[in-house]
């Protein structure tokens, strides 16, 4: 009997203990709430005086999916005046507006341009400014009621004629550059472009439409974009950077046709002209004025902030209005007495778009967003997500050891996060590694090389050539190699008994041309740096992304369409599988697309590709469609469960 009681109570003891563990979903795809990366990402903005004489910021809130939302925010207070969708447009860098208070916008997704009148109740929607144009990068006021527009990937000038609705093209401005990044507008007429992504200015007659570049500052870089353009006076102000948040100042006398200052370490966007003063943002958050008359800089005053600062303009009091790109923050900066007083614009918050995923050393599924950055955790174990903000746009992460791994764009900068440890930007995360220095730009290939961190990139705008790192957490050293394989970047990186195995794809940063055709597979010691050997696996395949070891240390890629099995041993590619048709002739550049992971459960490959989660058998090479969910980021937890997004959407497909 008493066995009897005894065997019983440790049935119940085992029920209630099945029932106090959860059970574990049903194979299959769900979607789960959105990982907690919201954010005020505002780009763009100017300044204007309204009717009702008070000083407004325009900007814009770029979005995940949707409408961008165009503000009007009081720049006395943060307040809000007016909020209003641009329908076709994810956010926009180009915001201007006329001296009549007409706001000037031009959009990035679909290339479409709005106007809006001072105290209007609607956004006037003026299409797409010209077919297979996708991003309007800047506008600027014609003087006439009507505004001019840069685009790319065509790198054309545009004038929109408010009166008529019509749109003159002027074409591409310099041959074979994608991009005009910035606009100025003379009293005379004359258009002032800047053009990258290798720098150029050009100035445009906006009658003839003659286009007259500038001579270029002997010395200067090229491979950068000539990012802002303003007209001060007798002079034309440059500020050339090959990304957002850092560049250099030059200054370009239009009577005596030469360059007659240059200014390093410009780090804010924008220039603002009051009086004889030019004003930027330099160094660590200093604003800075130079003085037109003599070409002297001094130092205004310091705003605290680690954001991407704007020095977007002149406001009532004589006050400079500064704003940070993320987050919401306006300073009002006194240059007569140095006074910061900062305050919040009342912007709302949106979704951001997932730009990478990974699995942490606590088991935690880590994201980071686009453009915003941010870093987000989801505990599959408990259902709850947590948010950090204070870091960029992650283009890569990984697990090494204990930490986890961040690459962060732009500059490539490499930074080390203790899960384990409170959440402090600078100190947790903290940097270890920054490829900048190398000209790149985009750190998307992060692995586990046997306890050392690899990571592959994509150089610079303008720049062709990315580099394999290797970093070792236990000393704190690393190496970077540069040509593993020349004007090739590393998109896919695996690793298997001391070797590292990349792939690339043959373009560069943006604004270049391709050198070659075919993608190539390389294999790197580890110990040595040693390049073991560089091969093409599949001619005609011009990126791969996704790369992958199996259990019998085969090598796996996918490209677009592509599946390629490559025996390292014999160093021969031994199967290919081709499930889709990809003209490359007609892009521009492909990057991270493909992402491919081996399950050492099941014996197949699961990845994505051209938005699609598959399954491959890796016997016959049947490849199988998992469901119809379209999907821009994946990564394979230990599990063997599937975390994927879409814009702001967050999926798990359990096996």
């Amino acid at each position: 009997m008493r066995r009897i009681q005894a065997l019983l109570a440790a049935l119940t003891f085992l029920v209630a203990l099945a029932a106090a563990v959860p059970a574990r979903a049903a194979a299959g795809l769900e979607q789960l709430p959105p990982l907690p990366l919201g954010s005020v990402t505002t780009p763009g903005g100017a300044v204007v005086t309204g009717p009702d004489g008070g000083s407004y910021l325009y900007t814009v809130s770029t979005v995940s999916a949707g409408s961008a939302l165009f503000s009007v925010i009081d720049t006395r207070t943060g307040k809000r005046k007016v909020e209003l969708p641009l329908p076709g447009a994810l956010g926009t860098w180009a915001v201007t507006a006329a001296p009549d208070g007409t706001a000037f916008i031009g959009g990035y997704s679909q290339g479409k341009i709005f106007r809006w009148t001072f105290g209007a109740s609607t956004m006037t929607d003026l299409g797409v400014a010209l077919a297979g144009q996708t991003t309007v990068w800047a506008v600027a006021p014609d003087g006439k009621g009507g505004f001019f527009g840069g685009t790319s990937p065509g790198g054309r000038l545009f004038r929109h004629d408010t009166a008529s609705g019509t749109i003159r093209d002027y074409g591409q401005l310099v041959a074979g550059e994608e991009f005009v990044r910035s606009l100025s507008v003379a009293p005379d007429g004359t258009v002032y472009a800047g053009v990258g992504a290798h720098a150029h200015v050009v100035a445009v007659d906006p009658v003839s439409g003659a286009k007259r570049p500038l001579p270029l500052p002997a010395g200067l870089d090229t491979d950068q974009f000539a990012y802002d353009v303003k007209l001060a006076g007798r002079y034309l102000a440059v500020r050339f950077a090959a990304s957002a948040g850092a560049g250099e100042l030059r200054l370009y006398d239009l009577a005596r046709k030469k360059w007659v200052k240059h200014v390093p370490g410009v780090t804010g966007i924008g220039f603002a002209k009051h009086g004889h003063d030019l004003y930027f943002v330099a160094g660590a958050g200093e604003v800075t004025a130079l003085d037109l008359r003599d070409l002297r800089t001094r130092r205004v005053a310091r705003i605290d902030s680690g954001a991407l600062l704007h020095a977007v303009g002149m406001v009532s009091g004589g006050d400079l209005l500064v704003k940070a790109n993320l987050g919401g923050a306006l300073w009002r900066v006194t240059p007569r007495t140095g006074e910061v007083r900062a305050f919040q614009a009342e912007l709302t918050e949106q979704p951001t778009s997932v730009q990478s995923l990974t699995t942490g050393p606590d088991g935690k599924i880590y994201g980071s967003g686009y453009l915003s950055g941010g870093l987000a955790s989801y505990d599959p174990a408990t259902g709850t997500a947590v948010g950090h903000k204070g870091v960029g746009q992650m283009e890569g992460m990984v697990t090494v050891g204990g930490k986890l791994y961040l690459g962060e764009y732009p500059k490539a900068r490499i930074l080390e996060y203790d899960p384990a440890q409170p959440w402090a930007p600078g100190t947790n995360p903290r940097l270890v590694l920054d490829l900048s220095p190398q000209q790149q730009d985009r750190p998307f290939a992060m692995i586990n090389a046997g306890g050392k961190l690899a990571v592959g990139t994509v150089p610079t705008s303008g720049v062709l050539g990315g580099v394999l790192a290797i970093y070792d957490p236990a000393t704190g050293t690393s190496r970077v190699m540069r040509d593993v394989v020349p004007t090739h970047s590393v998109l896919g990186l695996t690793y298997h008994d001391g070797v590292v195995y990349g792939t690339t794809s043959v373009w560069g940063g943006n604004g270049v041309d391709a050198q070659e055709y075919d993608a190539k597979l390389f294999a790197v010691d580890v110990a040595t740096g040693e390049t073991r050997y560089t091969t093409v696996p599949v001619p005609g395949e011009r990126s791969y992304s996704g790369l992958t070891v199996d259990d019998k240390g085969h090598i796996w890629g996918f490209s677009t369409c592509t599946v390629f099995e490559f025996d390292p041993v014999q160093r021969t590619t031994l199967r290919t599988a081709k499930y889709c048709d990809y003209n490359w002739d007609t892009v521009h550049h492909v990057w991270r697309d493909g992402f491919l992971y081996f399950d050492a459960t099941d014996g197949k490959l699961y990845g994505k590709a051209q938005a699609k989660v598959f399954r491959i058998d890796r016997d016959t090479l049947a490849y199988t469609k998992l469901f119809n969910q379209q999907i821009s980021v994946l990564t394979q937890a230990p599990n063997r469960d599937l975390y994927m997004s879409r814009e702001a959407n967050f999926f798990v497909y359990r096996k």
